[in-house]
């Protein structure tokens, strides 16, 4: 082979690193934003702003009223729901408005999601600086992203219902369920273009097993807070009567696992307790085994925002402070992209 053709490997060796790196750099932007949302939506849900918009204007709706005329007729559609006759009744347009914007933002943050994720696209399809066999799975990842804003649209309708003052919990825990799946798919996807190729590690394998287990637990219990925040859960913690306090509530086996608050609470608390416990195990097998240094940092992120969750979990419970909860909610999705991380790293565990 001659000199010249190794020097044209090299420069296109060099370029498609560095394509790879702008790839993935705007795909880990994509899932900073999914995680601003969370923020976004979990501060939405706890302070009862999601029902203050009665229409779904995907084009429209991008402007907020820009006039006392459309600021009048906003308030007067949502004051035919039952959310205002019940809860908000005599309130002014200046209460409507705080309850406006957090959802406003909510969907202009979604607005800016899908906007981020296909311009870039575009550009880099364009440009030919994304592998022709990711296209296909890109494409999709943005179609789901815009189902996820007609799933979020379907939540907030049956908040419409005239028996109700909020949204159906499993439809909000589909609608945060859907965005963390996407969060996953495109974390993965952009480690993926970061290390194409799994690095061997033997003797692992096992770890890998750990770390698999971890991040199951973790989703599981994420699904389960789904229904806390949902049926607002925490609304009954009453230590003198022991509920909340970790222990299964009488008759908890004849309950509604999914609407009971009393189930639905200690569900959330068991599997975090069984998360906690395996994530902390997989902590310590990784510390005690002949682990590369990412590995070993990836399980040490674990440990480290495991605890954070466990400490957060108990504030937002005790002290009832929706603020807090939606701390907890975004550390659980960073306790989730450590668990990915970890896992990822072990792909090539062998044993």
């Amino acid at each position: 082979m001659s000199e010249v053709t190794l020097g044209r490997r090299a420069i296109d060796e060099g370029v498609s690193r560095r394509n790879r790196k702008w790839v993935a750099a705007w795909l880990l932007v994509s899932c900073f934003m999914i995680w601003v949302m969370v923020g976004i939506g979990g501060y939405t849900r706890d302070s009862g702003s999601g029902l203050s918009i009665m229409n779904w204007d995907p084009i429209i709706g991008a402007l907020p009223p820009l006039s006392q005329a459309a600021w009048d007729k906003l308030f007067a559609l949502y004051q035919t729901i039952p959310q205002y006759q019940l809860l908000h009744q005599g309130m002014d347009l200046a209460g409507f408005k705080t309850l406006f914007w957090p959802e406003y933002f909510h969907r202009l943050w979604g607005r800016l999601i899908g906007l981020e994720f296909f311009v870039p696209l575009v550009v880099f399809i364009v440009t030919r600086r994304i592998e022709a066999r990711l296209i296909p799975w890109l494409a999709l990842l943005f179609v789901l992203g815009g189902l996820q804003g007609a799933i979020g649209w379907f939540m907030v309708a049956s908040g419409f219902d005239p028996n109700s003052v909020a949204v159906q919990p499993w439809r909000l825990s589909l609608h945060f369920s859907f965005a963390i799946f996407l969060y996953i798919a495109i974390f993965w996807t952009a480690l993926t273009v970061l290390q194409p190729e799994p690095v061997k590690l033997p003797g692992l394998r096992g770890l890998k097993f750990w770390a698999i287990a971890a991040l199951l637990c973790v989703g599981a219990t994420m699904f389960a807070g789904t229904f806390v925040s949902g049926t607002h859960a925490v609304s009954i913690f009453d230590p003198a009567k022991n509920i909340g306090m970790g222990a299964p509530p009488p008759g908890y086996l004849s309950m509604n696992m999914f609407a009971d608050k009393a189930a639905v609470l200690f569900n959330h608390q068991a599997l975090a307790t069984l998360t906690v416990l395996v994530l902390l195990a997989t902590v310590t097998v990784t510390l005690r085994s002949q682990a590369p240094k990412p590995v070993r940092d990836a399980g040490l992120l674990v440990g480290a925002l495991v605890i954070l969750q466990f400490i957060l979990g108990v504030t937002a419970l005790v002290s009832q402070m929706f603020d807090i909860g939606v701390a907890h909610q975004m550390d659980a999705v960073l306790l989730l992209t450590a668990c990915l991380l970890l896992l990822h790293r072990l792909r090539g565990a062998v044993r």
